[in-house]
């Protein structure tokens, strides 16, 4: 078993080499180069009826349909999109 200490004594003791300079924790990039932002997935949420779970399905790469599976027993669901279709988000399957 190890003992835990309470010691004054730093673990690393600072770098002569690294003294006076800050560590910058910002989000921005080094450059000047803005980072692209990401557009945010497409989906909607499903009632698993199967396993009484939620889960998101999202959108296919060619834009036709929603699909997805059951995050507990990988249940299949696959939502077709259609010109004029609803505007709900949220659905119940399986």
């Amino acid at each position: 078993m190890t003992k835990a200490t309470n010691s004054s004594s730093p673990i690393n003791p600072p770098d002569s080499n690294q003294s006076g300079r800050n560590f910058d924790a910002s989000s921005e990039p080094s450059g000047g180069q803005p980072v692209p932002q990401r557009q945010p997935r497409p989906f909607i949420g499903i009632q698993f009826k199967c396993c009484q779970t939620y889960g998101r399905i999202y959108r296919n790469h060619e834009a036709t349909a929603y699909a997805g599976n059951c995050p507990r027993c990988g249940k299949r669901v696959y939502v077709p999109i259609r010109h004029g279709g609803g505007s709900s988000r949220f659905f119940s399957a399986g």
